[in-house]
């Protein structure tokens, strides 16, 4: 409005300053005072339109904070500080891309940001830890070590397909090598809720199998994952399919079913050309708006020897995972439960061996930065019930930020036989772990 009234000074200074001057020029005073009042509707009118696309904004803007607050209340709340971050900049951007001025992208522009572009997104994470053993003797024993390395690349091919690829470094018998973690491609265009995948990857088997070491909420895989799939876990070459089954409740029940080859060391390694095969279900419900349960059953089948099907293994799985995190004090208050159990059979030359295995963990966020979790482990050996180890940790984590974490762990394990020399193991443990660039979102 500073400038509506300028304007009108000018106006009055206009018209009286001929006559203070002597001057007698009708015509070009009328001309000035036309062009003036011409000038006075467009800023009237600029002034309309202006106010006109504010309202529009603002309450576009609203629209956009109500729907964000009805997201943020059916869901129990991000995982991390940086979701709800993530969230609140996303609605700045729609809010800017509406702003006067902004270009309105052209539809193969639209399509080439959203689907393919010629650099993908790349991510580092390192994972260092200092470790001191009860036990010497081990290759992970009263050292530091620059224990992981990762490299991802993942982004979309078209609009119904997405690659992502993990290369992995790490240290083995004193030297490093390189390994390909997972590299796949998931296709999304199926009819009927279908999604598919191929190339290498980690099985759906339970909970824990499928993250990757960084991701986990402790140092290491649970005992029984290591014992039974190795410290990589079940991961294979194959192809998998996964369906969301349609129900009349209206909940998240997924079926998938996998198949890779036969090169694990819980089957027949790499001494057979068959298959592995597996059978997972998981289901999530909503059990309030802070709390949800996801539970889960798998089954994988292949055979432990050179035949095809002559002397199998059998395993089976059960997980459930709780969450609790408020949605107004998620930020600082949250609460995980974890729990798989597994149990396998094995044809042997001397007949079926049956051995099991389980852990239950959980963790509490107490601060907006600190987390303490403690696990219990029981695992027996995949061929042998007769041999078994308890595990009890305890870790306390510090979330510097959303990219580097620090976590401090003990872990103590008692077996009924010897590792090194000692049927009983003390382990401290000191991790840092940090990420660069674009980290593909894990799963909930």
């Amino acid at each position: 409005m500073m400038l509506h009234q300028l304007c009108l000074v000018g106006v009055a200074v206009l018209a009286v300053l001929p006559r203070a001057a002597g001057q007698d020029k009708p015509a070009g005073q009328l001309e000035v005072l036309e062009e003036l009042r011409a000038f006075h509707a467009r800023l009237d009118a600029l002034e309309a339109r202006h106010a006109r696309e504010k309202e529009e904004y603002e309450r576009t803007i609203d629209e956009l904070k109500a729907e964000l607050g009805e997201l943020r209340n059916r869901l129990s709340a991000p995982e991390s500080e940086d979701q709800e971050e993530d969230l609140e900049a996303l609605l700045l951007e729609l809010s800017a891309e509406g702003a006067p001025g902004a270009e309105e992208p052209g539809f193969v522009e639209s399509v080439g940001r959203a689907f393919q572009s010629s650099n993908p997104d790349i991510s580092v994470n390192v994972d260092f830890v200092g470790h001191y053993s009860s036990c010497e003797g081990g290759e992970f024993d009263d050292e530091f070590l620059l224990r992981h390395f990762e490299i991802g690349f993942a982004g979309y091919i078209d609009p119904f397909t997405r690659a992502d690829i993990f290369l992995g470094f790490g240290r083995h018998d004193g030297e490093w090598h390189t390994h390909l973690e997972e590299a796949y491609l998931t296709y999304l265009g199926l009819p009927w809720d279908l999604q598919a995948r191929a190339g290498r990857f980690k099985t759906t088997f339970g909970k824990a199998n499928p993250q990757h070491l960084h991701a986990l909420p402790w140092v290491e895989h649970p005992l029984m994952i290591q014992n039974y799939f190795g410290h990589g876990g079940l991961s294979g070459d194959g192809i998998g399919v996964s369906w969301l089954i349609p129900n009349p409740w209206d909940k998240y029940i997924e079926l998938t079913y996998e198949v890779i080859n036969n090169d694990s060391s819980l089957f027949a390694g790499e001494e057979t050309d068959d298959f592995v095969h597996l059978l997972h279900l998981k289901n999530f419900f909503d059990l309030s708006a802070a709390s949800t349960l996801e539970a889960g059953l798998t089954f994988a089948t292949a055979p432990n020897d050179e035949g095809h099907g002559g002397n199998r293994t059998m395993v089976e799985g059960v997980d459930l995972t709780y969450k609790w995190r408020p949605p107004r004090t998620g930020k600082y208050r949250s609460f995980l439960w974890q729990t798989e159990v597994l149990a396998a059979q094995a044809d042997l030359i001397g007949g079926q061996e049956t051995t099991w295995g389980m852990y239950t963990a959980a963790d509490y966020q107490f601060a907006r930065r600190w987390v303490a979790g403690a696990r219990y482990d029981y695992s027996q050996m995949p061929y042998s019930s007769s041999m078994h180890e308890h595990g009890y940790s305890a870790y306390l984590t510090f979330l510097q930020s959303a990219y580097l974490y620090w976590r401090l762990g003990y872990q103590y394990t008692d077996r009924n036989f010897r590792v090194h020399g000692d049927e009983r193991e003390h382990e401290l443990f000191l991790q840092s772990n940090f990420s660069l660039g674009t980290h593909p979102a894990h799963d909930y």
